[in-house]
């Protein structure tokens, strides 16, 4: 959601987060960016992390930021604790080190008003091919 419009968000977008500041901080960058026009608002959740970006104005204003704290209980609790304090009539998950694209929330509207029971998923792109690890789960990924 953006300019301070307090509408109920068509979207809910949940981010766990723990110790990566500079990985959520791009995150939520790409999120201030979506070219989506509807309402949204973005939860992050600290797992019991003790680093944070500065959340600037600037970030501020382009998103509808809430910030929820847990102890450290892993992704998963995280992603609860997000979808139950979501406002959103859908939510949406992305990890603190992902950057979704600029369409991605509106490609998503488009699917469930379309067929609101529906689950939607989308391409995933390793930003790190020369790692290893992340190499065999991008294969992995593609293949399935």
């Amino acid at each position: 959601m953006r300019s301070g419009i307090r509408a109920s968000p068509a979207f809910s977008v949940i981010v766990p987060t723990f110790n990566r500041p500079a990985a959520l901080e791009r995150c939520l960058l790409a999120l201030g960016h979506q070219r989506y026009s509807g309402p949204f608002e973005v939860i992050v959740v600290n797992d019991g992390g003790t680093l944070l970006p500065e959340f600037s104005p600037a970030l501020r204003a382009l998103l509808n930021l809430e910030v929820l704290q847990q102890p450290n209980a892993g992704p998963a609790t995280a992603r609860n604790r997000g979808a139950r304090n979501a406002r959103g009539e859908f939510l949406a998950f992305t990890d603190d080190d992902g950057e979704p694209s600029d369409q991605w929330l509106e490609e998503m509207s488009r699917t469930l008003h379309t067929d609101p029971a529906a689950v939607v998923g989308g391409h995933t792109v390793n930003a790190i091919p020369e790692n290893l690890y992340s190499g065999a789960s991008q294969l992995l990924i593609d293949f399935l």
